[in-house]
């Protein structure tokens, strides 16, 4: 799917058409993160293309997938938060560590963009806090 995104807006946009929201959504709740990346890279393309998103994001509790992405490939803040596949220090898994957290980011800025509720939904999540961890 990820890979049929990639052909551009006219691929997402058939396949938002043909119902595949519900599902991409249902997998992120998933509590298995084998798939995590990849639906990070779906998502990213999903909400660049349709913005109004946002609100089902928010609605469906899916926010925190996404907030806690953002310290994909990096070491735990407390002994609480497992570590990740990607924080081997390969130079292609730190490159791909990045990019997740690049995408996450995006995610989080369209979920913030002109929402109210999805600013104090990431507030409540603690995003603040998360961003000033990894500008340190």
């Amino acid at each position: 799917l990820r890979r049929f995104l990639d052909l551009g807006p006219s691929a997402v946009n058939l396949a938002l058409s043909v119902g595949i929201f519900p599902y991409v959504l249902k997998l992120l709740q998933s509590p298995i993160d084998e798939y995590k990346h990849v639906l990070i890279g779906i998502w990213a393309k999903v909400v660049g293309f349709d913005p109004s998103c946002q609100e089902d994001v928010v609605k469906d509790r899916a926010l925190p997938h996404f907030v806690r992405h953002l310290r994909w490939g990096l070491p735990p803040l407390t002994s609480e938060q497992p570590l990740n596949p990607a924080a081997s220090s390969s130079s292609s898994s730190l490159e791909d560590a990045s990019e997740q957290r690049t995408m996450a980011a995006y995610i989080l800025s369209v979920i913030c963009s002109n929402y109210p509720l999805g600013q104090s939904e990431c507030i409540n999540e603690k995003l603040h806090t998360i961003i000033g961890s990894l500008l340190l």
